[in-house]
């Protein structure tokens, strides 16, 4: 197989041009040089705790039935 300087040229060519696309990609997309930040801070609150329980399926009253309960 016989390789062309043609051919040398068009690889370099393409990878210039993958390189040149990445490394603007990475300029765009890079992060802001300020950054801002977040202070937590504990509160101290009371605070209250619930307790949930499953029933289970609930039957409707006979009144309330559909034709989509029976």
């Amino acid at each position: 197989m016989v390789i062309k300087s043609q051919q040398i040229v068009g690889i370099a060519g393409a990878f210039a041009l993958v390189g040149a696309a990445l490394w603007a990609s990475s300029a765009l997309f890079s992060p802001p040089s300020e950054v801002p930040s977040v202070e937590i801070s504990q509160v101290q609150e009371r605070s209250w705790a619930v307790e949930i329980t499953d029933l289970g399926p609930v039957e409707p009253k006979p009144e309330k039935r559909t034709a989509a309960n029976h």
